[in-house]
This record gives C-alpha cells, sequence and structure tokens, in this order.
C-alpha cells in the first residue's frame, strides 16, 4: 500500500479541525475509503475521507429534523464527508457494509482507541454477516449493470470494483466474519487459480500506474469475466442468526458518547 506523505496527513489534520470549528462538532474517527484504503489507488485517485463526528446535545433534543451528514468537499482531490453518530448507531445495528469498512480501514487519521473498541464490538454483535453478504453481492451486481454488462471496453477500475466485492461477499460466505478492506489479503486468501491471479495482478498494475478512467477490452480477461459469472451463481448467503444488539446497549454507547449518560 503507498504510504501517505505526512504534508497530506497533515494537511487532513488542518481540514478535520476546520470541519470541527465550522460545524460545532467532535470528530471521533476518521479514516480512507475507496481505492487507497483497498491498496490499488491509481496517480489520480483522490482521497475519500469518511468520518464519524458528535454534535452538541441540545441538537439531539431539538424536535424539528437536522442534517445528520456533512459533506465537506467534493472535488478532483478530495471526496470529504461524515456521519453523526446517531446516524452511524443506527446504521451499524443494520450492519451497514460502508460503515463496517470505514471501522476496519487500513488508513485512519484520527481515532478514539476506547470509541473504535466499542464501535466494533457492536458491530461484531449486530451479526451482520447476512446483510453484509448482500450488499456487497449488490454493489458487484450494480457495477455489472451499470458498466460492463453489454460492453466490449470497460474501465479497470470497475473490474476491481467487481472483483474485491465479489470476493469479500465470498469471505462472508465462507469465513462468517468481516472481511479484510485491503484487496491483497482478500485475493491471496481466496484466489488459488494461477491464470486468475494473474490477470488480476495485471489489471491491479494497470489501474495503480495508470489512470482512474484506463479502458480497454473486457476479452482480454477471460479469467476475470469466468470468475464473475461463477462467484454469482455458485454462492448461499449465510442463514442469519437472529440476534440483534440489546437496545438499552445501544443506548448506553450513544448517550456516553454525546456526553448525555
Amino acid at each position: 500500500m503507498q504510504a501517505l506523505s505526512p504534508e497530506i496527513f497533515e494537511e487532513i489534520q488542518a481540514k478535520l479541525r476546520r470541519i470541527e470549528n465550522e460545524n460545532g462538532v467532535r470528530i471521533l474517527y476518521a479514516c480512507e475509503s475507496g481505492s487507497r484504503s483497498w491498496g490499488f489507488a491509481s496517480p489520480s485517485s483522490d482521497y475519500d475521507l469518511r468520518f464519524i463526528y458528535v454534535s452538541p446535545v441540545r441538537r439531539y433534543l431539538q424536535l424539528s429534523p437536522w442534517r445528520d451528514v456533512i459533506e465537506s468537499e467534493t472535488n478532483d482531490l478530495w471526496d470529504i464527508s461524515g456521519w453523526d453518530l446517531k446516524k452511524a448507531v443506527l446504521l451499524l445495528k443494520k450492519g451497514n457494509a460502508s460503515l463496517a469498512q470505514w471501522l476496519y480501514s487500513p488508513i485512519v487519521y484520527r481515532s478514539h482507541p476506547v470509541f473504535m473498541t466499542e464501535m466494533r464490538k457492536l458491530l461484531a454483535h449486530s451479526s451482520p454477516i447476512p446483510r453484509l453478504y448482500w450488499a456487497y453481492r449488490s454493489m458487484a451486481q450494480a457495477h455489472i449493470t451499470n458498466y460492463l454488462a453489454g460492453r466490449p471496453e470497460v474501465e479497470y477500475k470497475r473490474f476491481l470494483y467487481v472483483v474485491q466485492a465479489l470476493l469479500a461477499m465470498q469471505w462472508v460466505e465462507t469465513k462468517q466474519s468481516i472481511p479484510p478492506v485491503i484487496f491483497e489479503e482478500l485475493v491471496h486468501s481466496l484466489v488459488t487459480d494461477e491464470a486468475l491471479l494473474t490477470e488480476i495482478s495485471t489489471l491491479v498494475r494497470i489501474k495503480s500506474s495508470e489512470g482512474e478512467g484506463e479502458t480497454g477490452p473486457k476479452i482480454m480477461f477471460p479469467n476475470v469475466l469466468g470468475f464473475i459469472e461463477r462467484a454469482l451463481v455458485n454462492t448461499q448467503p449465510p442463514v442469519s442468526t437472529g440476534d440483534e444488539i440489546p437496545a438499552d446497549d445501544l443506548d448506553a454507547f450513544f448517550l456516553k458518547w454525546i456526553g448525555a449518560s
């Protein structure tokens, strides 16, 4: 995985402080999402900065609705957004795939260690495995429908996004646990076919060295196409345990971190 320069890291810290000052919030956790966290960023990849924040207590007591998302920047270099803790906790209860990836991102910009530990523990107790399976399957299917199906040429990054989602789906199905975020770990744990490994490595090399929009004929990667087809057919969703996080545990966690316990 490409190392983060000290200059970029400090710039991100400055952006987080500015978000807190401009919005009157406290950021508890911030991380990288997307291709940089997966380990195959290209030279033109932007920074997908994601964070979880706490609002002033009085805001949670308001009767009128208020926005529970902060979107700070969206341009060629930065994609910055975060969720209020209440929104994050409600999504955690559902086993949200995006939140799971945030909490296990290998690139963390800010973290309260106790907060992250407690969030991960709650996520594990939410029995998210069946939900994660369907979330990753839906991600793969959406990319196939929108970017691969019926197109002789495709963006190489779309191939990787589909493979990443399907491998995460297979991990959830076979290992019954939250999949690693780093793409290389998924590949080396689940892919044994040498021809498929070679094609995946070629896609990663092209994506990492060329650009975000690099395209080519998809027939150049027959083993990847075959994997995609088989993965969607030869799979069974995990059986739900039916367990849920006790409401009292969620309430206690939420009240603690907004400072109202």
